[in-house]
């Protein structure tokens, strides 16, 4: 069965697969239903909140209730994912999901490049990047092992960040000028942050997309 991007199962007709009476809420399924906060599906109301996410993929629980009433979810994190699917993954986590004005996107310089031996972490230096873990970024400018899309890993300081590769040989370069600049349409940042705290069902998160 079919995943959508919140990892839960969907049925034939593209709804959440659920398919059992909880007090006096029945449902089966290919009933006309969404996730978000509208349609039939109000994630407002704490049965439905259960019904969506507490029981889906059944007999799985995981309970998203405090005890008074008002369900609570984890807020995924979707720093670097594509516009549209970052749109969808929140909407699917039940948060209502506010899209900012794209954020300015210039080509940084890349002045160094080095690895450790037996590491496969490439370290770049370009002068404040302004970028942060997860958002992903293009290199060009440099040789073929370095110049590709590559997902950051870590940011040590302003003018340094770290990406995963394969060879674990010793490198070193100095006197670069090479080239980074975010993919475009990706998001660098998100008004609540993931994980952690969890907040209520249907509460505002802005993105914030690269230009």
């Amino acid at each position: 069965m079919a995943t959508n991007n919140n990892g839960n199962l969907i049925d034939s007709a593209g709804n959440v697969a659920v398919d059992f009476v909880w007090g006096n809420f029945p449902m089966q399924p290919n009933d006309d239903r969404s996730e978000a906060v509208q349609g039939d599906l109000d994630a407002t109301l704490n049965d439905h909140v259960i019904a969506y996410a507490g029981w889906n993929g059944y007999p799985l629980y995981t309970p998203n209730d405090d005890g008074a009433g008002v369900g609570y979810i984890n807020v995924p994190s979707v720093i670097g994912v594509a516009t549209a699917t970052a749109q969808d993954t929140l909407d699917d986590a039940g948060l209502t999901v506010t899209t900012a004005s794209a954020a300015t996107n210039s080509a940084k310089t890349i002045t160094a490049v080095s690895r450790t031996t037996g590491s496969t972490t490439i370290r770049f230096t370009a002068s404040t990047h302004g970028y942060s873990a997860n958002q992903k970024v293009t290199v060009s400018g440099l040789d073929s092992e370095f110049n590709d899309t590559w997902t950051i890993v870590n940011v040590p300081n302003a003018n340094a960040f770290d990406v995963t590769g394969t060879s674990t040989a010793s490198y070193g370069a100095t006197g670069l000028s090479g080239s980074v600049v975010a993919v475009s349409g990706t998001i660098k940042t998100q008004s609540v942050a993931a994980g952690g705290a969890t907040i209520a069902v249907g509460q505002a998160v802005t993105i914030t997309p690269w230009a």
